[in-house]
């Protein structure tokens, strides 16, 4: 299969360790060991810990860890995999045929849609509306669902611009895949990375033919674990298990054992106030500044996760914006092109307070030059 190039990812890895001042990663500032582990349990772990291949479908304690997350969840639902990029990969591979149509939320995180279509599926997009601060465009998903619609694909909280759908539209998404009978897969990544203390509502439980995609990189600040995870029917975990045959086999040991910690109901909720306390300091940070460019900036406040999608009046496009900010001034943002929408950055305001104020001082060395 040959497949086009993931522009997102290209970029990140191009650019993401060559600056001094990285605003382009989707993650909150990550944590460390010793943020979940004791000094005792670490001990344990370097006496005990069996560095041996773990169960290949993810362990037992670690599905009943994960499915603790979702209300009405059963372990045997879940299927572990390397990162939540490994779990789209998988559904995409294994779910989709070519000929198949796959109705795709857009902006988006666009791995999905590249392997699809790169294996001759056709990706009908609908649309958030910016006019709307980023809101679900019904109409647009009414348009983009056929009698062939095999999978519709939804991000929320939504990367890149961290609006959350609204109860309604979320009804309205099921609504619409279950009257094309298709497979409706909600990539939940940045759930539990809110604003406010209410935690963005899952799909999980609402249709039957829900497919749940997350892990540990975004909300709970864990990125080098590497753990993900598909939830959906019964046949679709075992699906991702036959396809990961291929790929890489099993998660780790270690991330096992600090993933199971991590999931635990006391550590997850230490986790997410640590991070949303992170998310919430910077935030106003971040609208200090962009307000400090009226006229020139803009941005609809993202309701969670640790970016915002930034809007800029300025005669250039993205992609050569950002490369002035690398080149000569040594820090990085995502450019809007690398989601299919022009005039936009993707900024990360996850990062420690220090780096941020010095980041943005960088960004507005290079802005200065075409105001």
């Amino acid at each position: 299969m040959k497949i086009e190039e993931f522009k997102l990812e290209r970029t990140l890895a191009r650019f993401q360790n060559e600056v001094e001042y990285d605003l382009s990663a989707s993650g909150i500032y990550p944590m460390f060991i010793r943020e979940i582990l004791s000094p005792e349990e670490m001990e344990d772990a370097y006496n005990n810990l069996h560095l041996k291949y773990v169960h290949t479908a993810g362990t037992e304690h670690l599905r009943k860890a994960v499915a603790s997350f979702y209300e009405g969840m059963d372990p045997s639902s879940v299927f572990m995999t390397n990162g939540s990029a490994e779990a789209l990969f998988l559904i995409a591979w294994g779910l989709i045929d070519p000929g198949d149509e796959v109705a795709f939320m857009i902006p988006n995180f666009m791995l999905l849609s590249h392997v699809v279509e790169s294996n001759g599926a056709v990706v009908r997009n609908f649309n958030l509306d910016p006019g709307r601060g980023w809101s679900l465009d019904l109409d647009s998903l009414k348009r983009a669902v056929t009698s062939k619609t095999k999978l519709v694909c939804v991000c929320n909280p939504n990367n890149p611009t961290g609006t959350v759908l609204s109860r309604d539209q979320m009804e309205q998404i099921v609504e619409v895949a279950s009257g094309a009978g298709a497979y409706l897969l909600s990539d939940e990544v940045y759930r539990g990375a809110e604003q406010t203390d209410k935690m963005t509502p899952s799909f999980w439980g609402m249709y039957d033919k829900t497919i749940i995609i997350s892990g540990l990189s975004k909300s709970f600040g864990l990125p080098g674990l590497r753990i993900g995870w598909v939830a959906g029917p019964r046949g679709v975990a075992e699906m991702s298990w036959f396809y990961h045959d291929f790929l890489s086999t099993t998660v780790t040991t270690f991330s096992d054992y600090l993933a199971t910690k991590a999931l635990e109901p006391t550590m997850r909720e230490k986790i997410f106030s640590r991070n949303r306390g992170i998310v919430r300091q910077n935030l106003a940070t971040f609208t200090e500044w962009v307000e400090s460019h009226h006229g020139v900036l803009s941005f609809t406040p993202p309701a969670a996760g640790c970016f915002a999608f930034v809007k800029y009046d300025l005669p250039i496009p993205s992609w050569d914006l950002v490369m002035d900010m690398v080149e000569n001034n040594s820090v990085f943002v995502i450019p809007g092109s690398c989601f299919g929408i022009e005039n936009h950055l993707r900024m990360n305001f996850g990062v420690d307070r220090p780096r941020l104020v010095e980041g943005l001082k960088r960004v507005d060395r290079t802005l200065s030059k075409y105001l």
